[in-house]
Order: structure tokens, then sequence, then C-alpha cells
């Protein structure tokens, strides 16, 4: 397997790989917002047997504190594996080399959306208990799924901050 960053030839292929990873268009149409919006801060593929089996995209995120700061980092996602590729490590090798990439960026913290149990093998935290929440989701009903991760020492968040995702996760 080999993971490098994304070309635009690789476009295709990435949008077929996200159509068959999800039931529905929303990932596929998010990256192209995303790439459309000069926003898609990292974008890796994993190429396995001449194909794209999986793609993981970075962009920007905002974190507002009660005070008014704006504190920027990255969100993860989408990340897909072509389903007759998952469950061999692909997704976590994808987004390793990209943790390892953004951390070079000096970003302090990342979010994600996504099932707790997978993402706390990469650090990721659930972001209630840190008192961290989600624009996109006032009331908190994503519960632990909304997560984030400390870059590069401690996320430097205060209690209370709200994190926002680029304005092309709308979409989704």
């Amino acid at each position: 397997m080999q993971i490098r960053p994304c070309e635009s030839e690789d476009h295709a292929g990435v949008d077929a790989l996200l159509r068959a990873a999800f039931p529905e268009p929303g990932e596929a149409q998010l990256t192209v917002a995303l790439r459309a919006a000069d926003a898609d801060t990292l974008e890796l593929i994993a190429e396995l047997d001449g194909a794209i089996a999986g793609v993981v995209m970075f962009s920007p995120a905002t974190a507002k504190t009660g005070a008014g700061a704006e504190i920027p980092g990255l969100a993860l996602g989408p990340v897909a594996v072509l389903p007759d590729y998952q469950n061999r490590g692909i997704g976590a090798a994808l987004i390793e080399a990209g943790l390892d990439f953004i951390r070079t960026l000096g970003p302090t913290y990342c979010i994600v959306l996504g099932d707790p149990d997978y993402y706390s093998r990469f650090g990721f935290e659930p972001a209630p208990s840190l008192d961290l929440h989600w624009t996109g989701d006032p009331e908190d009903k994503t519960g632990n799924a909304f997560q984030v991760m400390a870059l590069n020492g401690a996320p430097n968040l205060p209690r209370g901050t709200r994190i926002e995702y680029h304005p092309a996760f709308d979409i989704v």
C-alpha cells in the first residue's frame, strides 16, 4: 500500500470511492465543496493493487471562545475506504499519516465527528467532557461523537469554547 497526496487526476477515483463507501452522496459532495473553496488542507489517498482504496481529508476548523478569540485548528473528515478493502488497516494508516503531517503545520487541535471507540485510538477525546461544543449541534445531541484531539501539546481551548467546521460542511 502506498499513501500519497491526492492529485487532481485522482479526483474522479476519490469521488467513486466515496460514493461506494457511503449510502448517501454527502461525503462526495463535501469533498468537491472543500476543494472548490480551497479548504482541503490535506487530502491523502491510499493506493492498493493499482487502485485508490482509501482517502482522508483535513480542512480548517475555527474555535470561538467566550471572550471572542478565534483559534484556528483542523477537522478530520471525510475518511473512507472502499468496502472490499475495509478492515485491513487502510483507514487507520491514512489517519495516522495525516495526523503526523498536520502536526507539522502547527495547529493545536483537530476535531472529528465519528465513532468514539474508533477515533479514541488516535488520541481523540469526547469534546463535551472537555466542555467544548460543535456550533452545528448547539444542544450536544451528537454526544461523544464530536471529539477533539490536542496536537503539539495542549489544545489551548478554554472550557465553553464552540468549534465550527468549514462552511462546506453545511451541505452534509
